[in-house]
C-alpha cells in the first residue's frame, strides 16, 4: 500500500463530501424513534452513552446548549418533553417523498437545514483558515462584488481571530445606523443581506414546495392576534407582561380547563390553547382542500375502479413494516408504489393501469398521505395528553425570564411586533406571482409563470430586506444601549461560539500586498484541522481504491470550484441591480438541491424506472396545492437554474463514510 497523499483541493473535496453526507444522514435518521433514544446527552439520563448522531451532537454541545437562556432549562425539558415529542413524530411515520411522487415540505425543509448545518460543521471541525488580516484603514466598496465578498472573508477573520465582535457590540450601543460602523462591517452586512435575500427567494420561488410554504405562513399570519399581543406587550411591569403573554398564548379553551381554573376539577388540561388552535386550524384548512381533491378524483370521468381506490386509500393506514416492505418491492422491481399496492391486495386487484388512470391513482394516494400527515401532526402537537408542547414552552419562558425582563425594559416590544407584522405582510404579498398590467412589459429576463405573471427576482427580496433592515438595527441598538447586562451575556456567548471556528494550524503566509488588495483571495482551501484524520482514513484504502477515490475527489473539487465561480457571478449580477436575477449566490443552494435531486421517487407509470427528485420538482405539488389545477407559478424554475449537477460520489461515501463517523464519535468522546 502506497503512502497516502491528498492535495489541498482533494482534502477539501473529501471533507465536503463526507460532512455533506453525514449531516443529512443524521437528520434523515430522525424519522426512526430510535434516533433520539440513541442520541445521548442531553436526551438520555444514562452517562457514557455514545451517540449515533455525532455531528449533530457536536453542534448541539458546542453551540445550542450554550445559548443564554437555553443553557438554563432543566434536564426534564430535553429528556421528557423534547425527547418524547421527537420520538412521537418519528412513530407517526409521516409520508415519504417516494410514495407521494413529489418533493414535499418536510423534505424541502430537512434538506435546507442540512445544507446550512454542513457548512457550520465544516467550520467547527476544520476551523476557518487564517490569512493576513486587513489593515484598520482598509476600505470596501459595497457596490463592488469583489469588495463585498472580500469584506465577508475579512470580517470572519476579525470575528474569529480578532476583536471585531467587541467592536460590533460597542458600535451597536452607540448608534442604530449602519453608517456608524466601519467599512468592513458595512461590506460584510451587504454580503449577509444579499445571501439572506437569495435564501428567501430560493425558499418561496425556486423550491419545489415554495408556494405551499408561503400559503401556510400566510394562513398563520392571518390567525395571529397581533393587536391583543401588542396591548399585552405595552404593559410596563415585566412580570405582568410575561404572565399576560403566557395566558394569551397558552390558556386552554375548554370546559375542563374552565372547571380546573375555578377549582371544581383537577383533571389534565384538555382542549387547545391559542398556539395549538392556530396550528390545528391551518392543518384543517389544508385537509379540507385535500379532501376536496380526493372527491374530485373519485368522481373523475377517467373511471378508476372503486375497489382499486379503496385499496390505495387503506394502505395509507397500513403498519410501518408493511409500507416499508411494499416500498422496497417497488424500488427493486421498478414498479409504481400504486402497482405494488394493488398487486398486494387481498385478493389482488388489476394493477396494469393506463397512464391516465395510474396518474389519478397515484395522486389519490398522495392526497390521502397528506391528509394523514396533518392528522398525525395535529394529534401530537395539539391533542397529546399530557400536553408536552405547552409544558415545554412554559419551561422555556421560565428559563428565559431574566432575559425577557431585561429586553422588555430595554426595548419597545410592541413596536418591534408591529415591525415584524409589516415585514411578514410585505414578504407574503411580494412572494406571490404578480399579475401583469395590460400593456406593461415585464422586466427584461424576468421570471414569468405560464400565465404570464411576474415572479419576484432576488433583487426584489434585496429591496424588501433593505427596507426593513433598519427596524432590526433599531431593535439591536435599543438592547445594546439600554440592556448592558443582557448585552454582555450575548457578547460572551458570541465570542465563545466564534472561538469554536479557530483553526489551530499556523496562518497562511501571503505577500504583503494582501492587506491592501480587496480582490485578493485566500490560498487554496484544504480541510484545516481535519486534514490529518482524513488523510489517515484515506490511507486505510487499498492502492486501487485510493486511485478510484482520488478520481472522484478531483471531479468534486472541480464541481466546487465551478459552484464558487457561479456564486460570485450571481453576486455581481445582484449588486449591479439588473432586477432580473433568477438564482441567487450561495454554494449551499446547489448542495441543497443536490439532496433534493437525489431523492428517489416512485415510477410515473405502472411499470417503469424509479425517478429522482430532479425529474419531479413541482410536478405533484402543483396538483395537490391548487385543487388539481395547473400551478399559477408554472413549471418549477429550479429545474432551469444554472446549476451543474454534482458528480457521483457514492464510492467515496461507501469506502470512507463509516470511518469518518467513527472519527467523529472519537472526537465526541474526547470532547
Amino acid at each position: 500500500m502506497s503512502s497516502p497523499t491528498l492535495s489541498p483541493a482533494q482534502a477539501h473535496a473529501l471533507f465536503d463530501i463526507l460532512t455533506h453526507n453525514e449531516t443529512y444522514a443524521e437528520i434523515e435518521n430522525f424519522k426512526w424513534p430510535e434516533a433520539i433514544d440513541n442520541y445521548g446527552h442531553p436526551f438520555k439520563k444514562e452517562d457514557g452513552v455514545q451517540t449515533t448522531s455525532p455531528l449533530l451532537q457536536l453542534l448541539l454541545n458546542k453551540f445550542v446548549l450554550k445559548i443564554p437562556g437555553l443553557a438554563s432549562v432543566p434536564l426534564d425539558f430535553w429528556q421528557e418533553r423534547c425527547r418524547t415529542l421527537v420520538a412521537k413524530l418519528a412513530e407517526a411515520e409521516l409520508s415519504e417523498s417516494y410514495d407521494k411522487g413529489a418533493i414535499g415540505s418536510r423534505k424541502t425543509l430537512a434538506t435546507a437545514i442540512s445544507a446550512i448545518l454542513e457548512y457550520v460543521s465544516r467550520g467547527c471541525l476544520g476551523g476557518y483558515p487564517q490569512h493576513a488580516r486587513p489593515g484598520p484603514d482598509q476600505q470596501y466598496d459595497t457596490s463592488n462584488a469583489d469588495d463585498v465578498m472580500q469584506a465577508w472573508d475579512d470580517a470572519m477573520q476579525e470575528m474569529i481571530y480578532g476583536d471585531l465582535l467587541d467592536e460590533l457590540f460597542d458600535k451597536a450601543a452607540e448608534s442604530e445606523h449602519l453608517e456608524g460602523h466601519s467599512s468592513l462591517v458595512q461590506g460584510a452586512h451587504e454580503y449577509i443581506l444579499i445571501n439572506l435575500a437569495s435564501f428567501l427567494h430560493h425558499v418561496f420561488v425556486l423550491s419545489p414546495d415554495g408556494q405551499y410554504l408561503l400559503r401556510v405562513i400566510e394562513n398563520v399570519h392571518r390567525l395571529v392576534p397581533y393587536s391583543m399581543a401588542r396591548q399585552t406587550l405595552k404593559v410596563g411591569n415585566a412580570a405582568t407582561m410575561i404572565n399576560g403573554m403566557l395566558k394569551l398564548v397558552l390558556t386552554k379553551l375548554s370546559v375542563t380547563a374552565f372547571t380546573n381554573w375555578i377549582g371544581i376539577s383537577k383533571s389534565a388540561d384538555d382542549g387547545m390553547n391559542l398556539l395549538q388552535q392556530i396550528l390545528s386550524t391551518v392543518m384543517s384548512w389544508d385537509n379540507a382542500e385535500f379532501q376536496k381533491r380526493a372527491s374530485q378524483i373519485e368522481k373523475s370521468k377517467d373511471f378508476i375502479d372503486r375497489d382499486q381506490l379503496k385499496s390505495v386509500k387503506s394502505h395509507v393506514r397500513a403498519p410501518r413494516e408493511e409500507r416499508d416492505r411494499l416500498r422496497s418491492i417497488s424500488i427493486e422491481q421498478s414498479k409504481s408504489i400504486v402497482t405494488v399496492i394493488l398487486e398486494s391486495s387481498d385478493p389482488p386487484l388489476p394493477s396494469d393501469l393506463p397512464d391516465t388512470e395510474h396518474a389519478y391513482a397515484l395522486e389519490y394516494y398522495s392526497t390521502h398521505l397528506s391528509i394523514r400527515d396533518r392528522e398525525e401532526l395535529t394529534k401530537i402537537l395539539c391533542r397529546l395528553q399530557p400536553d408536552l408542547l405547552t409544558q415545554a414552552i412554559r419551561e422555556l419562558v421560565a428559563a428565559y425570564d431574566p432575559i425577557i425582563r431585561a429586553i422588555h425594559n430595554a426595548v419597545d416590544l410592541s413596536g418591534t411586533l408591529t415591525d415584524l407584522e409589516n415585514f411578514l405582510a410585505e414578504l407574503i404579498k411580494m412572494s406571490k406571482p404578480q399579475k401583469q398590467t395590460n400593456g406593461e412589459p415585464a422586466p427584461k429576463d424576468a421570471q414569468q409563470s405560464q400565465s404570464g405573471d411576474h415572479l419576484p427576482s432576488v433583487e426584489d427580496y434585496v429591496t424588501l430586506l433593505r427596507k426593513h433592515m433598519p427596524s432590526a438595527h433599531r431593535f439591536l441598538h435599543q438592547i445594546a444601549k439600554n440592556g448592558p447586562k443582557v448585552t454582555e451575556t450575548y457578547r460572551n456567548f458570541a465570542k465563545e461560539a466564534a472561538a469554536e471556528f479557530r483553526d489551530p494550524s499556523p496562518p497562511v503566509v501571503e505577500d504583503d500586498t494582501k492587506a491592501s488588495a480587496p480582490e485578493a483571495t485566500p490560498s487554496e482551501p484544504a480541510a484545516g484541522a481535519m486534514t490529518a484524520p482524513l488523510t489517515a482514513i484515506f490511507g486505510t484504502l487499498s492502492d486501487a481504491d485510493q486511485k478510484d477515490v482520488l478520481t472522484v475527489l478531483d471531479s468534486h473539487a472541480k464541481y466546487l470550484s465551478a459552484l464558487k465561480s457561479s456564486s460570485a457571478a450571481r453576486m455581481k449580477s445582484i449588486i449591479a441591480n439588473k432586477s432580473s436575477t433568477t438564482y441567487g449566490p450561495g454554494m449551499y443552494l446547489a448542495r441543497w438541491h443536490s439532496l433534493i435531486d437525489d431523492t428517489p421517487i416512485t415510477p410515473a407509470t405502472a411499470n417503469g424506472p424509479v425517478r429522482t427528485g430532479r425529474e419531479v420538482k413541482g410536478e405533484m405539488d402543483r396538483k395537490l396545492h391548487n385543487g388539481g389545477e395547473p400551478d399559477e407559478t408554472g413549471e418549477n424554475l429550479a429545474t432551469s437554474a444554472e446549476v451543474s449537477n454534482a458528480p457521483d460520489v457514492t464510492l467515496v461515501v461507501e469506502k470512507l463514510g463509516p470511518y469518518f463517523k467513527e472519527v467523529l464519535k472519537g472526537m465526541e468522546i474526547m470532547g
